[in-house]
């Protein structure tokens, strides 16, 4: 019986630590810079703020390896802002095409955990509490 408690106390416990260490890597800002094609690796969900420049026409197009789709496309003359928001963490891909000096400046404005992530957290969290209550009232 002690033995499935340790086991049971040592899941809670991953799962604070485990909290505690995605709360600080969080908080870590996220910032990048594109000209060209550029392909970064994001490292959590989180909301983009797009500063594009350049000197006449050129497009912008934000694209999602992973799901295989096109986040934002768009063509400007000068400079213009978007907002995008990354559903996951993982790579994304920004490609400038241009005939004149163009750049991207990428910024993280806000940043938080993916659903998948957070449905790990919650179910072990859960399950060690329902099961500790269930130990517990056994006595």
């Amino acid at each position: 019986m002690r033995f499935i408690r340790l086991i049971l106390f040592l899941v809670a416990a991953f799962t604070l630590v485990a909290l505690a260490v995605q709360h600080a890597e969080l908080s870590k800002p996220y910032s990048d810079f594109a000209v060209g094609t550029s392909c970064s690796v994001v490292p959590s969900a989180r909301v983009l703020v797009l500063n594009m420049n350049g000197q006449g026409d050129y497009s912008v197009t934000f694209y999602d390896p992973v799901e295989g789709r096109v986040i934002y496309s768009s063509t400007l003359f000068g400079s213009g802002r978007a907002i995008v928001t990354l559903n996951h963490s993982g790579p994304y891909c920004v490609v400038v095409s241009s005939d004149v000096p163009a750049s991207v400046a990428i910024s993280g404005r806000e940043s938080y955990p993916s659903s998948r992530a957070l449905s790990i957290e919650y179910i072990m969290g859960g399950t060690s509490a329902l099961l500790f209550a269930l130990l517990g009232v056994r006595r």
